[in-house]
């Protein structure tokens, strides 16, 4: 009975660290893996995915790392952070180095609108819309050719 009630406790563990996300595009999963790290899919006949970190626990956090599994198509993360809830203008610096290994573009969507901001540098830095939001679009492959890649960053107030 022991190894019954443990598989059935680490069962309900794993239940409680995962979330899906339903938006109009398709069905998204983030896999909690520790504080402030996650693990992003959604299925390969999607072509596009919104995650929305606003009210999550991913807000809370000034530095976050999502996997994001099997990268293909589009992944539009809107960022928010613990300076977000305090109004309090942010730049976020992503780690860009491993991220264009997988994502061939990176769009900033504001007011509809997406206007490319894909670099080689090694820090992708943006500053924080009028609604302390970060919206970034990640474009990733049409076929898939690589397991998954890191969206790491961190975010600083601006003084």
């Amino acid at each position: 009975m022991s190894g019954f009630s443990s598989l059935l406790i680490l069962l309900l563990a794993l239940t409680v660290h995962a979330r899906t996300i339903i938006d109009s595009s398709c069905e998204t999963h983030i896999d909690k893996m520790d504080t402030c790290q996650a693990v992003v899919s959604f299925s390969g006949d999607c072509y596009s995915s919104t995650v929305n970190l606003s009210n999550t626990e991913y807000a809370k956090c000034t530095a976050n790392s999502f996997f994001w599994s099997y990268p293909l198509n589009n992944l539009t993360l809107i960022i928010e952070t613990p300076f977000t809830q305090k109004h309090q203008p942010y730049t976020i610096y992503l780690d860009n180095e491993q991220l264009m290994t997988a994502v061939s573009h990176v769009y900033r969507v504001f007011n509809n609108q997406e206007d490319e901001i894909t670099t080689k540098e090694k820090t992708l830095k943006q500053d924080s819309d009028e609604n302390y939001q970060i919206r970034l679009k990640f474009q990733g492959p049409t076929h898939l050719s690589r397991y998954g890649v890191n969206i790491d960053y961190e975010s600083v107030p601006q003084f």
